[in-house]
């Protein structure tokens, strides 16, 4: 790779979601590594940024409001202007960042999502992705010349916490008689395509024979139902912040969950995960980075069926997910355990 160590100021764009903005720390790495003195600020949405909350490679961190007009969008480019970045880079090419960088003189590179790809993929099952596509791998790829996929090596994603952190996270377990190890569980998922059944969970939970914590943003969802069928278990959701779930996480033995963005987060913690997937898969940005966490999911010909797991399913039944059972999660957690 090559190194400059010239000072500028850099600006990276992902405003959404939790698992897309973790994955883009990998790049986020090697950005730093290219460029050691600039100033790297990072711009994504006000819900999000605490994920970002004490990363090394990040010295100025930015965001704005969800619902932002395009009247805001565009006095906010404005101002992004007058910052006079050496280097942009757009990890999200959404109508929402082309409008901030609408009046950017600004050296900008893109992503440019694999659009052709994904649609032979999800309607005529025609695989055109390298084999060892990923997340990752994808914004890499638009990172100018600081990038050659013959001879550097993709780095893991990257998120930190304070010790005092770690520690109000044992604290709040305590307090709660969760006492040692406990499994981590995130059932819950934006689609719910995406969720494994919780009697299945349950199954799973009660024969590990080890205090579960689940953590969700729903008061009375899949975490709930999955809260009446346990033995020794402790249901968060709806109770934790951003940076209090991470903390959970980190003091876990093992992280169970769904394609969804606090597995993720999990897995740039440090952690060893197993991810259950249906509907996703590597191809639109799913599954596991650490060589020690697994992928649970089956071949199947309809999957992935979309990007984000968002259509209804169009067989009899999910068999993505039904044809997952518990033995295949215990069987994942074995060697991990």
């Amino acid at each position: 790779m090559i190194t400059m160590d010239f000072n500028q100021k850099i600006l990276i764009i992902r405003f959404s979601s939790i698992g897309d903005i973790v994955l883009a720390t990998s790049p986020l790495s090697t950005i730093r590594t290219a460029y050691p003195d600039s100033e790297i600020t990072f711009l994504t949405l006000d819900k999000f940024a605490p994920l970002l909350e004490f990363h090394p490679h990040v010295d100025r961190l930015l965001s704005i409001p969800s619902n932002s007009s395009i009247r805001y969008l565009w006095e906010f480019s404005r101002y992004l202007d007058r910052n006079a970045y050496g280097i942009i880079y757009d990890m999200h090419n959404s109508l929402r960042s082309n409008i901030v960088t609408f009046h950017s003189r600004s050296q900008t590179y893109q992503l440019r999502k694999p659009r052709f790809n994904r649609m032979m993929l999800f309607h005529f099952h025609e695989n055109y992705f390298q084999s060892q596509f990923s997340a990752r791998s994808m914004y890499h790829e638009h990172l100018g010349p600081i990038w050659n996929r013959d001879h550097d090596t993709i780095p893991p994603s990257l998120l930190r916490l304070s010790g005092s952190e770690l520690e109000k996270g044992k604290s709040s377990l305590i307090n709660r008689g969760v006492i040692g190890e406990y499994i981590a569980v995130m059932p819950e998922a934006a689609w719910r395509q995406k969720q494994w059944r919780s009697e299945s969970y349950i199954e799973v939970l009660n024969k590990l024979g080890m205090p579960s914590v689940l953590i969700g943003s729903k008061v009375g969802g899949i975490c709930t139902d999955i809260q009446e069928g346990l033995e020794h278990s402790t249901d968060l959701s709806g109770q934790t912040s951003l940076r209090d779930a991470m903390s959970i996480i980190a003091n876990a033995k093992h992280v169970i969950g769904s394609d969804t963005g606090l597995v993720h987060a999990a897995e740039a913690l440090g952690k060893t995960v197993s991810m259950i997937l249906g509907p996703t898969s590597t191809e639109t940005g799913a599954g596991v980075s650490l060589d020690s966490s697994i992928n649970i999911e089956k071949d199947l010909w309809c999957r992935p069926c979309s990007q984000n797991g968002s259509v209804p399913c169009y067989r009899k039944q999910q068999y993505c997910m039904e044809s997952i059972t518990p033995q295949d999660v215990l069987d994942s957690m074995q060697i991990k355990l």
